[in-house]
């Protein structure tokens, strides 16, 4: 592609046309193509966390429009972003689409669209599949907010299985690393451990924890987490004692005030069965013993950073071990941080 061509290209995008610095970085060379691409990325995942779709599609085109690899794949996930609509849009087009991300993209983005595969086939019922993307994208993306989002997700397949201690168990276990995630990544693991709290009783916590996530600049966005909110308030409601009124008659039955959460689910869909969570987890560590046994190979940084998620999200686990585990990495990170300072902060998030 010319910068002639390139440049006819992008200066049809509104998004393009209302920054001149955009475009004129544009027009100076190749090494300022990175420059656009970074700034289109930073576009797109303000959009994404806003949900603002069109936005999330207008950014993603202009990516895939860039000629360096890496840039255009990482458009290539957006536009999928984009077509997906949380489920809305296009879910076959999306699914191809984070197919070829996976295959593809730069790792943080391949486990983005390993986690998007887990939640079109969490919505397609296919819970399965959903627990092996989820588990996928925890590989690839190691210690990450998407890795985080993705124990998230597991958790919520626990508690379709009725497992609301255990999903609760998961939630707390990545509360102290919660405050590294994205602002809307934060309030969004917020919301499903507020449900988990109702869930076992602990409604007084988690409607405290429901008024700090609808205080969130992300709230208009994220529907769901009102819903949480109200679900909680009728529970309140409902707890408020009534009595008869003194000229009731004398032949009229009255039933019992039940809590909404003794009350019998709704029968609209019966859930497909879901894989045995704590067999699934045993073989893929006996796979992962065998594995090594048999390659006879040093052990890679993958390989460590997977098995420190395993041994920190184990049921197994004291929480004492984890504080343990938290510590000692706390005190490597800040000697590394003082060996290893930069000359200079002129660098750029992605």
């Amino acid at each position: 592609m010319s910068k002639q061509t390139a440049a006819s290209f992008f200066i049809r995008s509104p998004l393009l046309a209302k920054s001149d610095e955009l475009y004129q970085t544009l027009l100076q060379g190749k090494e300022n193509y990175w420059q656009l691409g970074d700034r289109l990325i930073r576009l797109a995942e303000q959009a994404h966390a806003f949900r603002q779709f069109d936005k999330v599609k207008e950014t993603a085109l202009i990516l895939a429009g860039i000629p360096i690899v890496g840039y255009q794949e990482v458009g290539n996930y957006f536009l999928a972003v984009a077509t997906n609509r949380r489920g809305k849009g296009n879910r076959d087009e999306a699914r191809r689409l984070f197919e070829l991300a996976v295959d593809r993209a730069p790792d943080a983005y391949k486990a983005k669209a390993s986690t998007s595969l887990g939640a079109l086939s969490y919505h397609g019922r296919d819970f399965n599949a959903a627990f092996y993307h989820y588990q996928e994208a925890i590989k690839i993306g190691k210690l990450s907010a998407n890795s985080l989002l993705a124990i998230k997700a597991i958790s919520v397949l626990k508690a379709l299985q009725g497992d609301h201690a255990q999903a609760l168990k998961d939630l707390e276990n990545i509360l102290p690393v919660l405050r590294y995630a994205p602002a809307h990544i934060h309030f969004d693991i917020l919301n499903s451990y507020a449900v988990e709290l109702a869930e076992v009783g602990r409604k007084s916590e988690a409607r405290d924890i429901a008024r700090t996530v609808l205080a969130s600049p992300f709230a208009f966005a994220y529907p769901e987490w009102r819903e949480t909110a109200e679900e909680l308030k009728v529970t309140n409601r409902s707890s408020v004692a009534m009595s008869l009124a003194p000229s009731s008659p004398p032949n009229v039955l009255f039933m019992p005030i039940v809590e909404p959460d003794q009350r019998p689910h709704s029968a609209a869909w019966v859930p497909a069965q879901v894989v045995d969570f704590n067999k699934w987890k045993a073989k893929m560590r006996q796979s992962e013993t065998d594995h090594r046994k048999n390659s006879h190979t040093v052990i890679t940084e993958k390989d460590m950073l997977v098995r420190l998620m395993e041994i920190f999200t184990n049921d197994e686990t004291t929480d004492g071990q984890r504080r343990q585990i938290w510590e000692a990495a706390e005190k490597i990170a800040s000697v590394s941080d003082v060996s290893e300072q930069p000359e200079s902060d002129d660098t750029q998030g992605a």
